[in-house]
Order: structure tokens, then C-alpha cells, then sequence
């Protein structure tokens, strides 16, 4: 191997070495990685939009269970707007 190419060689793993001692590996296992946040974050707001949901469909049930004709109608006319909406034309 020629010297040049050797000292290059070395002057890299050197670099490397110093990178790997200045760049901490784990913090500690308690404190969260900002990736494990992030996805933390979307389960939180998953959780939220499905508890939403939830109510809602909950209130509607009730609303069709105290006015079963007018749900009826309500769910006909929105297959009808469904319908015409997605019509080729």
C-alpha cells in the first residue's frame, strides 16, 4: 500500500473514531428519542380522532334510535348524493 494512501487511511479511522466519542450513543432509557416522540404523538392523536369518531357515531345512533324515520330518509338521501356525485358522466 503506498504511504500517502496509508496516512490518508489513517487519518480517516482517526476521524471516525473522534466522531463516534463526540456523538452520544443513547441518553438514557427514560428519555425518549425525538423519533419515539413523534410517533407517541401520532398514537396520541389516533387515539383521540377514534374517540371522536366514537361520540359521534354514538350520538348518531341515539339520534336515529329516537327518530327512526328521519334516519331512514336522512340515509337515503345521502346515497342519493353519493350517487350522483360519483356518476361517470
Amino acid at each position: 500500500m503506498d504511504a500517502a494512501i496509508a496516512k490518508e487511511l489513517a487519518a480517516l479511522r482517526a476521524e471516525i473514531e473522534a466522531l463516534r466519542a463526540a456523538t452520544p450513543t443513547a441518553a438514557s432509557e427514560d428519555a425518549a428519542s425525538p423519533a419515539e416522540e413523534t410517533s407517541t404523538d401520532w398514537i396520541g392523536a389516533i387515539k383521540a380522532t377514534i374517540g371522536t369518531m366514537q361520540s359521534v357515531l354514538d350520538s348518531a345512533e341515539s339520534g336515529v334510535i329516537a327518530h327512526p324515520v328521519a334516519g331512514a330518509a336522512l340515509a337515503f338521501l345521502a346515497g342519493l348524493l353519493i350517487g350522483r356525485v360519483t356518476k361517470p358522466r
